[in-house]
């Protein structure tokens, strides 16, 4: 009985230290975003049809944060998508 103990001890330790060390490298090595850009993914339509001229509606969104595409490049997306577009990026 003691070794089985020792046995469950000894695991929740080990899974204690390990996810204090998960917790402290997701901080330590989080890639920063900008916020602009979820804001924008979220307007646009989805499609990723690449009428715009990029890959897809990730690329589009990266490219428009990066001030290297035009708030108007989508095209499914009309006047609604580029007004919200145009909002976010001020």
């Amino acid at each position: 009985m003691e070794g089985i103990i020792f046995a469950v001890a000894s695991v929740t330790v080990i899974g204690i230290i390990c996810a204090v060390m998960l917790a402290v490298a997701s901080k330590v090595m989080a890639v920063k975003e900008d916020e602009r850009f979820p804001a924008i993914r979220e307007c646009l339509p989805g499609a990723n049809c690449g009428a715009c001229g990029y890959a897809g509606c990730d690329g589009y969104a990266a490219a428009v944060v990066r001030g290297e595409a035009p708030a108007n490049a989508c095209t499914p997306g009309g006047q609604k998508t580029t007004k919200a577009i145009a909002d976010i990026m001020g």
